[in-house]
């Protein structure tokens, strides 16, 4: 299942998506959120008096592509042991490649445990995480991948400016891709796929996520068709179901239209 794009330009990074779960063969529902931050905290460890402080803490940007079970219980899991995390001064990295690590050793135990059930190499994940590095002063990315002989790997990526294409529309999209793409290319790109039948597992809305400073924000994405639509995945949050009556709690998700906020001929309309 899944296009998912990450790009980089001029030191800022990107997030695309789409929103299709694969949910068994020919069985799919346009549910899935694929662009998601991940808030982390790490904390001192405890003194004699039984007291620690929070000395560190940020959002990562994340997105996944691959076996929908093995992606949600990645992403479940990651969500919550970030939350409290604890390191030792002068041993422990706090850095990106601390945090890459450690998430890893989280990745790699959910993929061996589903890859060796009866899903085998449909039980596959990928993800790409991102977040400010405190060592480097600066976004780094890592990529988290298993082979087809149920072996887990990781490397940092999108050191320079570039783009990675995550999920089974990653062919289809390169082949699409101008050869110096612009930023808004990267949606037109994604929106042909979603949109090709042929991509059985890519579907749904569109997903965007990006760093704002430190910080990774995702955006509802607004759409006139029919009326007005502000989709998180497959969820309206403009519609009678979150706004139809006076006393409901009221969506304040940001949004942003890609194809307006994004000129084709520039890196970035801001």
């Amino acid at each position: 299942m899944t296009l998912c794009v990450v790009w980089k330009r001029s030191s800022r990074l990107h997030f695309a998506s789409d929103s299709r779960l694969t949910l068994s063969e020919n069985s799919y529902a346009d549910v899935g959120i694929k662009v998601l931050s991940v808030p982390y905290r790490i904390f001192s460890a405890t003194d004699q008096s039984g007291n620690r402080t929070l000395d560190f803490e940020g959002e990562l940007g994340m997105c996944f592509a691959g076996s929908a079970i093995n992606s949600l219980l990645l992403k479940e899991t990651v969500i919550e042991l970030l939350r409290d995390i604890q390191y030792a001064a002068g041993y422990s990295d706090t850095s990106m490649d601390g945090l890459a690590a450690f998430v890893f050793k989280v990745y790699k135990v959910i993929s061996q445990n589903i890859c060796a059930t009866t899903m085998g190499e449909r039980g596959r994940a990928e993800i790409l995480l991102s977040g400010h590095c405190g060592k480097m002063d600066r976004l780094r990315s890592f990529l988290f991948t298993t082979d087809n002989m149920n072996r887990h790997s990781f490397s940092e990526v999108l050191v320079d400016d570039g783009h990675e294409f995550l999920g089974s529309g990653k062919s289809q999209a390169k082949s699409l891709l101008p050869i110096v793409p612009t930023d808004r290319d990267f949606f037109e790109v994604l929106r042909k796929v979603i949109n090709d039948t042929s991509a059985a597992g890519v579907g749904g809305n569109i997903q965007y996520g990006t760093f704002e400073g430190k910080l990774f924000r995702t955006f509802g994405i607004a759409e006139l068709a029919e009326g007005v639509h502000y989709w998180r995945g497959g969820i309206d949050l403009n519609s009678q179901d979150f706004m139809g009556t006076h006393d409901a709690l009221v969506p304040a998700y940001k949004y942003i239209d890609p194809f307006q906020a994004f000129r084709a001929t520039s890196e970035d309309a801001r």
